[in-house]
Order: structure tokens, then C-alpha cells, then sequence
């Protein structure tokens, strides 16, 4: 043993550092980063939604692998490269996952989520283990008489063993980074699916209310025929009211937005709705604040519907001008005056109201199909990108307003199928079951496909 420790020089248990440090990070990451947990009071933040988290514990596996095999073989110092590579992929990842747990510190605002204390660990731990293995690469590791020695005692062998051992798991490491950096982490569905369709009318053809047959596009107002124009500020509150449901007048357009900017500590959303009725009246909120006034669409001589203008009861600052959107739900796009932050502006999009008769949940792809219990079980509508969708009267769709706030998902449940799943979504009063496949969907791929 006395001979064994004398024989090696200070690179030597440089890398025995490495090997042990490597071990702790791995242990200590894989036992806490808490997979698929996201949010406030969980490791990783909102942002890491999506990322491929567990390479970082693979790669520091990994760099305690090779630097076992590199220990093996201590004549060939070039095997220290590859621990370096591992763990350097190791801080890569982590980079990606934690800017914003580690901005609080110096915000102060820990907006979204995850553990400060544990990040700054990995980090520290990971850049201490990757500065341990640099240096040993510059190291001595053992004298020049043992690496003679070990050069004629097994040494094709020992070098295949070492060499081989890690060009296998750096091999295995490229391929995970690629394969989970684009899956994001999560359960692989089906390669080759349909893109998901939907027959409104057989779904909700039900639902439609006949009885609604107010035609929102027929009312056009020029400033001059609003009668309201020449109504004084008081007289429009009164009339318009506060309430969203008024009696005696119909909804014409619908305008929705949030804003969210981060500016002193405040990382909160804020909210602006707008409601425009067939008397050309409107009224709605802007970040809490009630605001009334009255609106036009047509210029003097020009196209109906052509523009959209709502002069609001604040003053001629706060009034809006709607620009055409290109989205095909909402129709225009206006910037509405806030009281945050002396006069932020929440942007807000309109549509063409008809009332909601239903909800469904687009998952992007015709059926969902895995190959094994374990993994419809893991399945996370979120990661995955499925979309809540609100179907109107006139089988107008679109998103889901505010997903983040408003759409819920549940937890995959059982069914009376033991081969079929089911995620269940709600969205103001709707919900929407969509299925998770074991093994194949033949019934719902040949549905599909009609």
C-alpha cells in the first residue's frame, strides 16, 4: 500500500477528487431535481418546463464513470479529457435550466419558482469538479518509471477496457443530449400521426343555440350617426353601466389582453377586457380600472367596418385605434391605457362575439399512442403543447385566453378500458376528455382517417 501511495503523484489524486466530487453531484441531483415539478417551491423553475433536466445527472454519472476507467489506466492521462467533456456538458445543461432562479438573488423576486439554495449547489459543485478536472489534466499523475512499467503490464487491455469504456458513454451521452433535447424530456408519442381534426358540427352541432340570431357584423357606427358622441362622460357611464351582461343590448366585439413586464419586482400578469355593444356603447377594465365610452367603425364616406376607434371617457389619451389582426379569430389589435407604472399600455385583442357553446383540446396530432403503461402515465399535456380551444355560436374557434391561468388539466386516469387513458381538461364551465392510447388506436386512427 506504502509503495502504491508513493507512486503517485499529485495529478493522481487530483482525479481521485474528481471521481468523488463527480459521485456527490450525481447522487445529490438525481435525488432532488424533481423531475416534471414545476413552480413555486419546487427545484426547477417555470422555465425549465420543457428541458431535458436529467442530463445533468447523466453526464455527471457519466464523468464518474470515465474517471473510474481513467484511474484504471493512469499511463494514458489523455483519458481525462473526456471526464472534462462530461462535465462540461453537465454545466451546459444546468446553465440553460437556472438564469432565472439565479436573477433573484439579485431581483429579490423569485417569479418563477424553484430552489436558489440547491441551483447555486449544483453550480458551485459542478464548476469546483470541472476546475478539479481541468487541473489534473496538467498533472503528473504517476512517475515516469510506473508509466513504463504499466505500458508493458495488460496494456492493450487496459487500454481497450478504459478507452472503450469511455468513448461508450460519451457516445451514449451525445445521443441522449440529442434525442431528450427534442423531446423535451417527456414520453415519446406515435412518429407518424395525422394532423388532429375535428367535425364542429357533429360535436357541437348540439350546443348551437338557434334562438341567437343577432348578427354582430351587420352594426357599423360613424362617429357622426353614434349618438353617443355628443353625450357628456356621465351621461355615457350611466347608460353603459358597469355589468358585462346587459340587458337590452348585445355584444358586438370582445376584446381580451394581459401584460406582464417584470419592472420592480412586479412580475404579476395584468388584465384588460373591453365589451362593445349593438347601442355603440362600451365598457370594460384596464388593470382593475373601469372604463366606459363609445365606438365607431366607419370613417365619414369610407368602407363599413373598415376602422374601429373607441373614445374612452378618460380623455383623448387614453383612446384607442384598433389595427387590423391576422389572426383568424381575432379581428383587431388596440393598446389600452393602464394605471400601471404611470400609463403602460395592455395590448388587447377583439374578436367577433358569438357566445361560447363548447371547449376541446387540440393535441396537435390525431390520436395520442404510447408504447407502455409507464409512459401514457408520464404524459404532461403542457410539455407536450396541447391547446385548449373555445368553439363559438357560429363554430368560430380560438385559444383559450390566459392557457396558463385558465386551462387545467388533470392527472391521467383510468378508464374502463385497461389500453386507454384519459386526460380530462377544464376551461370556464367545459370540459373535454382526450384519450391516451397503449400499444395502437386502430378505432380512433381509422375515424380519423374518415
Amino acid at each position: 500500500m506504502n509503495k502504491f501511495i508513493k507512486s503517485k503523484k499529485l495529478g493522481y489524486w487530483f482525479m481521485c477528487a474528481v471521481a468523488i466530487l463527480s459521485l456527490i453531484f450525481f447522487i445529490l441531483y438525481a435525488a432532488t431535481y424533481e423531475p416534471g415539478q414545476y413552480g413555486h417551491g419546487h427545484t426547477m423553475p417555470n422555465s425549465a418546463n420543457g428541458q431535458p433536466t436529467e442530463l445533468v445527472w447523466i453526464w455527471a454519472l457519466f464523468a464518474f464513470l470515465i474517471q473510474l476507467g481513467a484511474l484504471v489506466a493512469p499511463e494514458h492521462k489523455w483519458l481525462q479529457v473526456f471526464v472534462v467533456g462530461a462535465l462540461s456538458g453537465a454545466l451546459f445543461i444546468e446553465i440553460q435550466l437556472c438564469p432565472t432562479v439565479l436573477a433573484a438573488i439579485g431581483t429579490g423576486v423569485g417569479y418563477e419558482g424553484g430552489s436558489i439554495g440547491l441551483h447555486l449547489t449544483y453550480l458551485i459543485l459542478n464548476i469546483m469538479t470541472l476546475g478539479v478536472a481541468i487541473t489534473a489534466c496538467f498533472l503528473d499523475n504517476i512517475g515516469q518509471e510506473e508509466t513504463e512499467t504499466l505500458k508493458k503490464t495488460f496494456a492493450l487491455p487496459r487500454l481497450g477496457g478504459a478507452a472503450g469504456l469511455a468513448g461508450v458513454l460519451v457516445i451514449v451521452g451525445l445521443v441522449l443530449s440529442i434525442s431528450l433535447s427534442k423531446t423535451g424530456g417527456q414520453v415519446e408519442v406515435q412518429e407518424e400521426a395525422k394532423p388532429f381534426v375535428i367535425d364542429l358540427q357533429k360535436e357541437f352541432g348540439d350546443k348551437v343555440d338557434a334562438s341567437y340570431t343577432f348578427d354582430p357584423t351587420a352594426v357599423h357606427f360613424t362617429k357622426d350617426s353614434n349618438e353617443y358622441s355628443t353625450q357628456t362622460t356621465s351621461a355615457i357611464q350611466t347608460a353603459v353601466g358597469s355589468s358585462y351582461e346587459r340587458s337590452g343590448a348585445n355584444l358586438v366585439y370582445c376584446f381580451e389582453g394581459a401584460y406582464a413586464e417584470g419592472w420592480q419586482g412586479d412580475y404579476s400578469k395584468h388584465y384588460a377586457y373591453l365589451y362593445l355593444w349593438d347601442d355603440g356603447l362600451y365598457n370594460g377594465e384596464s388593470n382593475g380600472t373601469k372604463i366606459y365610452g363609445y365606438w365607431y367603425d366607419t370613417e365619414e364616406g369610407g368602407e363599413a367596418g373598415a376602422t374601429l376607434v373607441m373614445v374612452d371617457n378618460r380623455g383623448r389619451d387614453n383612446d384607442m385605434v384598433c389595427s387590423v389582426n391576422t389572426s383568424k379569430f381575432y379581428k383587431w389589435v388596440t393598446e389600452v391605457k393602464s394605471s400601471l407604472n404611470n400609463g403602460r399600455t395592455i395590448k388587447a385583442f377583439g374578436y367577433v362575439y358569438y357566445p361560447t357553446i363548447g371547449f376541446y383540446v387540440d393535441p396537435g396530432i390525431d390520436y395520442v399512442v404510447v408504447d407502455t403503461e409507464e409512459k401514457a402515465k408520464a404524459v404532461d399535456p403542457a410539455r407536450l403543447g396541447w391547446r385548449g380551444i373555445r368553439v363559438l355560436n357560429n363554430y368560430n374557434v380560438g385559444a383559450v385566453f390566459d392557457a396558463d391561468k385558465n386551462l387545467k388539466f388533470s392527472e391521467v386516469l383510468d378508464t374502463e378500458d385497461p389500453n386507454v387513458k384519459k386526460v380530462t381538461a377544464t376551461w370556464s364551465t367545459f370540459t373535454w376528455d382526450t384519450n391516451i392510447y397503449i400499444g395502437s388506436a386502430p378505432a380512433a386512427s381509422a375515424e380519423a382517417a374518415a
